[in-house]
């Protein structure tokens, strides 16, 4: 099957527009950029053979995992939708107006038209798509909005989208780098293009998150 490595949140990368509207230092910001960017996550996923698709922009700037409507988006209400209002810590760090709304948006917009296109043909190619989402996180981030033992590597799996042989490989993969894991904690689903939702793809679309936690590399 061919394989698509979604790579969103690797960037530190902002517009120069953006800092029209920051509230704190750059300084400061840089340091959140770097704690809430997944730093390193091209370099542990480099060996893995397939399309990589990456965000230039960092989520700061425009998180192009969260969903557009923020009546559906659950991290919309701490400041933390598509455009980031507040860091992970609550803390005020960035206002805008409609004018940069809409730059956003038509980026974000972008982001999805092209990642939409890729994977229709890769699917079309070989009829069956592993989409491996890339992400990394913290044991500190991950405390702010969830609870409980944050394992080596939270895998993320959408419930019409995953295949239980794939799931299995991986899972034994972590496993016998003597790693520990748990399935949907504390991060949940994993990227699916738009063009694939309320279609029946019968198992020839397959879409995984993979969150390896900072502590193990960083």
């Amino acid at each position: 099957m061919k394989v698509l490595l979604h790579i969103p949140h690797s960037s530190l990368k902002v517009p120069k527009k953006f800092y029209k509207g920051l509230l704190i230092s750059r300084e400061e910001f840089q340091k959140y950029n770097l704690k809430m960017t997944d730093v390193g996550i091209d370099e542990l996923f480099k060996e893995v053979k397939g399309y990589k698709y990456k965000a230039k922009y960092s989520r700061l700037y425009c998180d192009v995992e969260k969903y557009k409507d923020n009546s559906k988006e659950f991290m919309y209400k701490y400041g933390q939708g598509v455009i980031y209002t507040k860091t992970y810590d609550g803390k005020d760090f960035h206002i805008n107006d409609d004018k940069y709304k809409k730059k956003v948006y038509k980026y974000y917009d972008k982001y999805h038209y092209r990642l939409d296109k890729l994977a229709l043909k890769l699917l079309k190619k070989d009829r069956k798509l592993l989409i491996i989402d890339c992400h990394s996180y913290s044991t500190e981030m991950a405390l702010y909005h969830h609870s409980g033992d944050f394992k080596d590597i939270c895998i993320g799996i959408e419930k019409d989208f995953y295949n239980e042989e794939v799931l299995k490989k991986i899972i034994q993969y972590i496993e016998s780098k003597g790693l520990t894991y748990e399935i949907n904690s504390p991060y949940i689903g994993s990227l699916v293009p738009n063009v694939f939702f309320n279609k029946k793809y019968n198992g020839e679309v397959i879409s995984i998150m993979i969150e390896v936690n900072k502590r193990i590399y960083l």
